[in-house]
């Protein structure tokens, strides 16, 4: 009996002993997923080593040869496959031209693309792939296609948001390097730093001449710190000399036209244009100047365009600046450090984005703050909500942002203090239903009493009456 009882005892200590080994392990396995998910996060991705083909059998060396000035044409439905030893988390393509949609399948699984119409379009896929195809819906040129690992994405892998449903600033750039070159301080310190809503317009688009300015453009305004997508205007890049050239060559009402509709379509608190004189006297220039200042009066005015009424509604700017403006002047402090950059200042954020517009570093301008086409120059043009009394282009105004988070928290308030008047008036409910039973209950209880006194005082009349009665009959009886 007692060999049986340590017999029990050994295999009772035993399971013990073999379930902490199990919850030690498990426990050790949980560690260990959980630095390889770390390490995954804080991984630097890297470009696959990828092989590209096509279902009609084209070369695709240019492909994969990082220049925007070669690209391949495919057909409608033509097939595009993606194949990498390595796991992709995403492939990253330069289009040609704005694309229509197209389809991507992987791991049996399928993707609608290219819905935002991109030029620079980044491609996440979800539960990584080693092989991807490509399905067009119609003819397309593609420039490049590069793969990447798993990790995190390098700062130049540029994934775009969609255009501003409404701009706390809109910055109108007559050309591709403009918003740049005099505009810069604007869109490091706003956009890049301060995480606005910044929304960029070109007037220009060169899709009919120096296709590459479209690549550099976007290539920009993401060193900048931009992340929505741009507009661009319907307008060709024309050299004009002087205001009435431009004029004559995009016409003033049609101009004018498009920068009302930009303002109706964005509703920007800031609107940020170019200088009156065109800077160093560009045509053009002077013309978006001219049109963004007499916009910005008449944007609200129904009876104006009533096409971008009927689309997009009325706006009114609250400020617009205008680039070396005389009046009203503001300066932007272009030299304190920006966090989001590292420490470097706008200056400097501006002039790295500059240099991504390769074919335009022959010209002899430059992005500075102390020259004449300084980019912290501004003056405020027009203002319906007080002068500034610093250089913050923001002063007096709320970003859309600020403002949907302080109505969010006015309608928690506002529920809050109606949930609290509820629940005050079912407490004051209860409380006056417990006095309204109190009140019956205390009426009860009078009635009870005063049974039970009615019933007291019968009895000791009662009692009166006999004892009345019996001296009475004694005193009969005496006689």
């Amino acid at each position: 009996m007692l060999e049986a009882m340590n017999k029990k005892i050994i295999y009772y200590f035993s399971g013990i002993l073999v379930a902490l080994l199990l919850m030690l392990c498990i426990s050790k396995s949980d560690v260990n997923a959980e630095t390889i998910a770390s390490d995954n996060t804080t991984a630097q991705a890297t470009k696959a080593a990828i092989s590209i083909k096509t279902s009609t059998g084209k070369n695709t060396s240019a492909l994969q040869d990082v220049s925007y000035a070669t690209n391949i044409s495919c057909n409608e439905s033509e097939q595009i496959t993606i194949t990498s030893q390595d796991m992709m988390q995403g492939i990253y393509i330069e289009w040609a031209k704005e694309p229509s949609k197209w389809t991507l399948t992987y791991n049996g699984q399928t993707m609608e693309c290219g819905t935002s119409g991109f030029l620079h379009e980044y491609v996440a896929i979800p539960d990584g792939a080693t092989s991807v195809t490509m399905i067009l819906s119609k003819s397309e040129k593609i420039c490049g296609i590069t793969g990447y690992s798993t990790g995190i994405l390098p700062a130049d892998v540029e994934r775009w948001k969609p255009t501003c449903e409404k701009a706390d600033i809109l910055v109108l750039s007559t050309h591709a390097d403009d918003e740049l070159l005099f505009l810069g301080g604007v869109l490091a310190e706003y956009a890049g730093q301060e995480k606005l809503a910044v929304q960029v317009v070109y007037f220009s688009n060169y899709y009919n001449g120096a296709v590459i300015r479209e690549h550099e453009k976007l290539d920009g305004l993401w060193a900048a710190g931009v992340k929505n997508y741009p507009v661009t205007g319907n307008f060709d890049d024309i050299y004009a000399a002087d205001l009435a050239s431009a004029e004559k060559i995009f016409g003033y009402d049609k101009t004018l036209s498009f920068v009302v509709e930009q303002i109706r379509r964005f509703k920007p608190q800031v609107c940020v244009g170019q200088d009156v004189n065109g800077e160093y006297g560009h045509g053009t220039h002077m013309l978006t100047s001219k049109a963004l200042q007499e916009a910005t009066t008449i944007s609200m005015d129904a009876t104006k365009y009533p096409e971008s009424v009927e689309k997009y509604g009325i706006h009114d700017v609250e400020k617009t600046y205008i680039h070396l403006y005389p009046e009203n002047k503001l300066y932007l402090d272009c030299k304190k450090p920006l966090s989001e950059f590292g420490g470097k200042n706008a200056v400097e954020v501006a002039q790295e984005a500059y240099k991504k517009h390769v074919s335009q570093q022959w010209c002899w301008f430059y992005v500075s703050d102390s020259y004449e086409y300084s980019c912290a120059d501004f003056g405020l043009y027009r203002t319906t909500v007080g002068n500034d009394t610093g250089n913050d282009m923001m002063e007096h105004v709320i970003s859309y942002e600020e403002q949907a988070k302080q109505q969010l928290e006015a309608q928690e308030q506002a529920k809050q203090q109606l949930e609290a008047k509820e629940q005050a008036s079912v407490l004051e409910a209860e409380s006056l239903s417990a006095r309204q039973q109190n009140i019956i209950k205390d009426k009860n209880i009078l009635k009870i009493v005063m049974v039970y006194a009615g019933v007291i005082i019968a009895f000791g009349l009662l009692i009166a009456v006999y004892i009345k009665n019996k001296n009475k009959k004694k005193q009969n009886r005496r006689k």
